[in-house]
């Protein structure tokens, strides 16, 4: 757990620097992997960690070949998928004592999930447990399923305060999941929302609602004071996550509401597939596509770590599963 810390943090540090030094290229579509995700790969080959095991039983360096790095929990998305009706669960100390002994997590890091310690992740948490609680929020009710999100408005523009937590409908019949809950397992949904396929994201937004642009993620990041270092990188997310929950002291003031989680994603290639970065990483979908021919396969998203106070907006693949994050139709 601490290895997959600390490869985390210096994967995101490889790729701020390629950034700084004009040696990243962000907007291309080689080898269909982000430019975040040739950084991971790369310190995972040089840290010389084990690849997660791919379903299809793909050696070690074909999984580096897809640019992943060492996840914490791999694990294959075949399991059945809950409605988003599946609401209220908690729990048990049994359950907590059984999710620890499966996931093989040592007594040195449990700290980070002890439902009585301040400031650390946990998926159990209640829905709200990381909120503002100084921050008068507004709210907007999802009529397709009666869901209630918070909301708050920066810069004339009214967010959603939450991740998206809606089951796609449109899509269950189809033989190709393109929506999840963390783990597969539907009670993540309820304190960390949905992830989805960009795909799915474009049209996943309540009526009156949609995803945001690219452009609407920079202006957010104007709002609220953030600095643009280039084209991707922006320092100042403090002010957008949320005040605990993060690991690494990672957390932020959330001086706007908008309350960000380090929710983490669900990842997928040609010979594996997993989630990862739960805990340490918020990535949120936008509606704009890669330039030129990498719009096939690649779309923008906004990025928070634990690691730093940066944002960065670039692209990553779109079969990959994110949150998100709708905006208000103006």
């Amino acid at each position: 757990m601490k290895n997959f810390r600390l490869i985390s943090t210096v994967a995101i540090s490889a790729f701020l620097f390629a950034c700084s030094n004009g040696t990243g290229n962000p907007g291309s579509a080689e080898g269909d992997v982000s430019a975040v995700e040739k950084a991971e790969g790369a310190v995972a080959q040089s840290a010389k960690q084990p690849a997660p095991e791919a379903e299809s039983g793909s050696t070690e360096s074909e999984a580096l070949d897809e640019g992943i790095a060492e996840t914490e929990i791999p694990e294959s998305s075949s399991s059945e998928e809950a409605s988003s009706s599946d609401t209220g669960y908690s729990w048990t100390e049994e359950e907590i004592s059984d999710f620890l002994e499966e996931f093989n997590i040592s007594p040195a890091d449990t700290a980070r999930h002890d439902p009585d310690s301040l400031g650390v992740w946990h998926f159990y948490d209640p829905r709200g447990a990381h909120d503002n609680p100084d921050f008068a929020y507004g709210s907007m009710t999802d009529p397709r399923d009666g869901n209630v999100y918070k909301t708050t408005t920066i810069g004339g523009q009214v967010w959603m305060a939450e991740n998206l937590n809606y089951f796609d409908i449109e899509g269950a019949a189809s033989s190709i999941k393109n929506d999840w809950c963390y783990w597969d397992k539907p009670e993540n949904c309820e304190s960390a929302g949905r992830l989805y396929t960009w795909n799915v994201a474009q049209r996943i937004c309540p009526e009156g609602w949609r995803l945001p642009t690219k452009a609407d993620w920079e202006s957010l990041l104007q709002e609220v004071g953030a600095d643009s270092l280039n084209e991707i990188l922006w320092k100042g997310s403090s002010k957008l996550k949320s005040m605990s929950g993060w690991e690494n002291e990672g957390s932020g003031t959330d001086d706007f509401g908008f309350t960000a989680l380090p929710a983490g994603m669900k990842f997928t290639t040609s010979t594996q597939d997993g989630f990862t970065y739960h805990g340490c990483s918020s990535l949120m979908w936008a509606a704009t596509e890669a330039d030129g021919g990498a719009a096939d396969s690649l779309a923008y998203h906004m990025y928070l770590d634990c690691s730093n106070d940066n944002a960065i907006v670039n692209t990553v693949r779109k079969i990959n599963g994110l949150s998100v994050r709708c905006v208000k139709d103006e």
